[in-house]
């Protein structure tokens, strides 16, 4: 009995030590979507009203 207890207890420190590593992934991937986010909130508010698709066929334009 003693024996598949500590089996158990160790599947189950395995098992905790896994998710810990799920959830520390998780948060670093919202960190850097939130990182992200705030990038080109920045971004936009230095450009103001700009339309990206229309500036690059202006470029396109005038290098032909």
């Amino acid at each position: 009995m003693e024996v598949a207890t500590k089996q158990q207890l160790n599947n189950l420190d395995i098992y905790h030590k896994r998710i810990e590593i799920l959830i520390g992934a998780r948060f670093k991937e919202t960190d850097k979507i939130s990182s992200a986010l705030e990038v080109q909130d920045r971004l936009r508010k230095k450009i103001g009203h700009w339309h990206g698709a229309e500036e690059i066929k202006k470029w396109r334009m005038q290098r032909n």
